[in-house]
């Protein structure tokens, strides 16, 4: 063993046995974290492009928010669903200063998928109504009823999971992917949502449509100009409310506090988790008067065990107050842009790399390599070349799109950084030096994993069947690697 590897693996060793494998994990073991980095038990460190699990706003370890958290610690903790402290009622105060148009009353929860599932409740506890359509590329939590909608959950297993009655998925068809990934493809007529009613026939019971502004996990898929403000109008002419999910795109992600604001549109419930809590795990729901007061008079309630918890609030005030004073909005539309201008560069020099695109700093982009036979581990390869160099991303589920999401106090050296290393990376994947092997972590216990699961057959496959069926078979194991 070397010793640049004998911090990580020691730990493995010592207390790999008692890990519930339920990912993937790196070899990694990460110890330490500051602004756009991360370390690892053998002092190595990480340019993190992926903000942790894409949550890290303010950067890991953000000295204010740490003393913030750490201030409201040592007042008050926990408090139990009959109470409410200050922290709770400033937050809610100060983020209804930030989200659009009418929405004024939150409820404070722990995770993204406990915030869609209130949604849901919020939306049919005020029309009556008990269906919840999402987008077929859309993802909104990991419960039975938020995976019932996302149409990645029916992408990646069986479609005879179960699932939650009186859901639908809109469709994103293939004909129209090209409206979602190329920022230069010309306004385009929405078809696809003129067809709308006739496709979904019955929407009469129809309580809330949820959609991204920015649809990460799916592709990186950027709805094209007019898509989401015909589609609000279309869910309001029938009776539903319009849930929009910014879970990944909320507070200043996109250059704006939210993404929904690029389009125009103003939500019913704006449901917010991952940047909400910079890490912290935080989550709320916000909707307008008119909703709240409406539903809690027809004898709405909700008890969660960490609901309104002080700790989750003082992260959301502190992350707004911080946004806010270090300009983070104007810094991620500019080194967005600084960023996005870098890999137009690149992908001049590099044909693999395309369809380029983003708002702020939530960037993404394809990769294609120039010989199709070295598709099956060509992204994968990528990925790992850059984390040999110091760089971690990661790609949407399922496809090859590279996802940018750092965290916003990146600097322009970071940036400069990684798309140096991207470079040096490309030319690696290019080589095709790369195994089934290579595509492992080193540590035995995920290696023992990957052998015992079906992607360890989909791995011995690849070498031995058809460039098509690489790809093909090779989704899932790529979603699974690029999540690690």
């Amino acid at each position: 063993m070397s010793a640049s590897t004998q911090g990580n693996m020691e730990l493995w060793r010592q207390y790999g046995d008692y890990v519930l494998m339920a990912m993937p994990y790196a070899d990694e073991v990460l110890v330490e974290g500051r602004g756009c980095r991360v370390k690892d038990a053998d002092g190595r460190e990480l340019l993190d492009l992926a903000a942790g699990m894409f949550c890290c706003v303010l950067g890991h370890n953000h000295p204010e928010f740490v003393e913030r958290i750490s201030a409201q610690a040592r007042h008050l903790v926990h408090t139990g669903t009959q109470f409410l402290s200050p922290a709770v009622m400033r937050a809610s105060y100060k983020l209804a200063q930030v989200t659009p148009g009418r929405l004024q009353k939150s409820i404070f929860l722990s995770t993204g998928t406990e915030a869609n599932e209130f949604a849901f409740r919020l939306a049919k506890a005020y029309t009556g109504r008990t269906g919840i359509v999402g987008l077929s590329h859309g993802y909104y939590g990991t419960s039975l009823a938020t995976k019932s909608c996302s149409g990645l959950s029916s992408r990646h297993r069986s479609d005879s999971l179960p699932t939650v009655a009186e859901t639908a998925r809109i469709p994103i068809a293939p004909q129209c992917m090209k409206c979602f990934t190329d920022p230069a493809q010309s306004p385009c007529a929405l078809p696809c949502l003129e067809s709308l009613e006739s496709w979904l026939g019955d929407w009469d019971n129809v309580a809330g449509v949820i959609v991204e502004p920015f649809l990460s996990a799916g592709g990186m898929l950027l709805p094209p100009p007019g898509y989401l403000k015909r589609l609000a109008e279309i869910v309001r002419e029938h009776g539903a409310l319009l849930i929009v999910d910014e879970a990944q795109t909320g507070f200043g992600r996109t250059g704006t506090w939210f993404a929904i604001e690029h389009h125009g549109v103003e939500p019913d419930i704006l449901s917010l988790s991952k940047s909400l809590g910079n890490g912290f795990p935080a989550a709320a729901v916000i909707t307008t008067p008119a909703i709240a007061d409406r539903v809690v008079r027809e004898g709405l309630w909700n008890l969660s065990s960490h609901q309104s918890e002080p700790m989750a609030a003082a992260a959301v005030e502190a992350v707004i107050d911080i946004v806010s004073r270090e300009g983070l909005l104007e810094r991620a539309r500019s080194n967005g842009e600084y960023f996005m201008e870098g890999l137009r560069l690149l992908s001049e020099k590099n044909s693999s790399v395309r369809k380029i695109r983003g708002q702020g700093l939530i960037i993404g982009f394809a990769l294609a390599p120039k010989n199709p036979e070295k598709a099956p581990l060509f992204t994968t390869a990528f990925m790992q070349a850059c984390r040999r160099r110091g760089v971690h991303l990661t790609f949407s589920y399922g496809n090859s799109t590279i996802r940018i999401i750092p965290p916003l106090v990146i600097t322009r050296e970071e940036i400069d950084l990684a798309l140096e290393v991207m470079q040096k990376a490309l030319q690696e994947a290019e080589a095709g030096n790369a195994s089934a092997d290579d595509a492992l972590p080193a540590n035995p216990y995920v290696r023992r994993v990957y052998r015992q699961h079906p992607m360890g057959r989909i791995l011995k496959r690849w070498w031995r069947s058809s460039p098509e069926e690489w790809v093909e078979k090779g989704g899932s194991l790529l979603s699974r690697i690029g999540r690690s």
